[in-house]
């Protein structure tokens, strides 16, 4: 049987690996992306598109981004509805509130899941002709000295045989590629939890439908959304002995939200789901030349929507490091630090997600005394970054207590003379940003210039004089940005050999 040669081969169309088809593909890397299932689903276990998501979307394209506040809520944040015992109504509102994050996001987008990955694959086949290959099962995984060989398996019954530099499982929680692999993890169920999700038209829902709401009560919790397409997403968190396996599930949540409002009905449903939830990080988020990302990696509570997020966030940190390996821009150490930064941010949304499912999914006595308490003492605006994907970072050890914006930080994306930052460095390198207060841009291009001749490739200046205070803390400096948006190095304009040194260690010259 012949074997076929592609540099990547991606394994799973959801919206990890569909995230990093297009980014691969704005690199001009050549990769394959299948998928087991015959078709996309159109079902939405995720409804939420966090602000640091909406910031990638911004920095690939502009059109990217508007599709999905086009078929989006934006909604402010979450009103926290409670009832006691004895039927006393109760609220917190706002509980989770998303207004106070940095404007040009500050909101979260309820969007449903399937939406979102048509609109990433509607993407990539009309701005790089690239489509999924569906009905594709990857059978069987081989690590070799230099590379990876897979076996696939198509639906036609034909089996194909396929030689990577790379491949990268974005198969689910379930994935194959990992079992095959036996690939170690740490886990754990919330235990006698049971969830389901119900997607249903709502009539006589008295409250601003913009809203998330969490409605908690006695040994139960349910999520009501309205969506634009117009049902709502309903989800229920329930004590497993409550949670009779033969009850109707129209019945059940109708009961339970006519204990917080009045005049509800359910209309048709659309679709229900029942699973039990379950946590799980990987012990390592790669083996030899095989990744894992997205739920292959980890897998926490629906709690605060963070899942389909970090999943994406995932892909975007690996594609571009994959593409500078590839492209000979970067050495092959550089893919040692998708492990070393992404899976702490693992083990962080699951902590984050664990902290909200605690505090309202978890069927205890309902506290809105306590939930006030926290948001008056600042600790849920700590956690609304967290959620956002705002407050995630890659600083080193040393670095985590410093003030200001320090290397691992995210740069925010702000507004500059000749546009807003996400738009100008939309080429997939490095951004060298010349943050000049007191000395001319022109003199320090005139020392930099030399510097940058070999690797005019993979770093691209930017000037900006009159920096922001944000950027320069009021000196002049040069602000190098990764192209995932997160600071790389932050040294003065006189500081060049420090640069230099950066460059040359993380690296490789590519123009003479």
């Amino acid at each position: 049987m012949a074997i076929n040669s592609i540099p990547v081969l991606i394994i799973g169309s959801g919206a990890a690996g569909s995230t990093l088809a297009i980014e691969l593909a704005r690199h001009g890397i050549e990769f394959r992306c299948v998928d087991r299932l015959p078709q996309p689903s159109q079902y939405s276990r995720a409804v939420t598109v966090h602000a640091r998501t909406l910031e990638l979307l911004e920095r690939t394209d502009e059109r990217l981004l508007q599709r999905f506040l086009d078929t989006g809520v934006q909604s402010p944040g979450y009103v926290m509805h409670y009832v006691d015992g004895s039927g006393k109504r109760s609220e917190v509102r706002p509980g989770l509130d998303f207004r106070e994050l940095p404007p040009r996001y500050s909101c979260l987008l309820l969007h449903g899941q399937h939406d979102t990955e048509r609109h990433l694959r509607e993407y990539l086949h009309e701005a790089h002709g690239l489509s999924t290959e569906w009905g594709v099962t990857c059978a069987k995984v081989e690590h070799l000295d230099d590379g990876v060989l897979a076996t696939l398996q198509h639906a036609d019954g034909r089996s194909e045989i396929v030689q990577c530099q790379y491949l990268v499982a974005c198969d689910g929680g379930g994935s194959r590629v990992r079992e095959q692999l036996n690939w170690q993890k740490d886990g754990s169920d919330y235990a006698g939890t049971v969830l389901q999700n119900l997607d249903v038209y709502l009539h006589g829902f008295p409250d601003d439908g913009e809203w998330v709401h969490y409605c908690v009560g006695p040994s139960h919790f349910v999520m009501v959304v309205r969506l634009k397409a117009g049902w709502f997403r309903l989800l229920m968190s329930q004590p497993a002995d409550k949670a009779a396996a033969d009850a109707v599930p129209q019945q059940v949540f109708h009961d339970i939200l006519a204990q917080h409002f009045d005049g509800i009905t359910l209309g048709d449903t659309v679709w229900h789901s029942r699973w039990g939830s379950r946590i799980h990080l990987a012990k390592t988020y790669r083996q030899h030349n095989v990744f894992l990302a997205g739920d292959a990696a980890h897998v926490h509570s629906t709690a605060g929507g963070q899942g389909m997020n970090c999943c994406m966030q995932d892909a975007w940190n690996l594609g571009w490091k994959l593409a500078f390996v590839l492209k000979g821009w970067a050495p092959p150490a550089l893919l040692d630090s998708y492990d070393n930064e992404r899976r702490p941010i693992g083990g962080q949304v699951i902590a984050a997600a664990s902290s909200i499912h605690e505090l309202f999914m978890a069927g205890r006595d309902p506290d809105p005394a306590g939930l006030t308490a926290l948001r008056d003492s600042g600790k849920l605006r700590t956690l609304v970054q967290q959620v956002s994907g705002l407050g995630y970072h890659y600083r080193c050890a040393e670095d985590r207590d410093k003030q200001g914006l320090q290397p691992g930080d995210r740069v925010p994306g702000l507004p500059l003379p000749h546009g807003r930052l996400f738009a100008l460095s939309r080429h997939g390198g490095y951004v060298l940003l010349v943050a000049t207060v007191g000395e001319t841009s022109a003199a320090v291009l005139d020392r930099l210039n030399p510097l940058l001749q070999s690797y005019r490739d993979s770093v691209h200046l930017l000037t900006l004089p009159n920096a922001p205070f944000a950027l320069t803390a009021g000196s002049d400096h040069l602000l190098l940005i990764r192209p995932d948006g997160y600071l790389a190095l932050r040294c003065g304009t006189g500081e060049l050999a420090r640069l230099q040194g950066w460059l040359a260690g993380d690296l490789i010259t590519t123009s003479d």
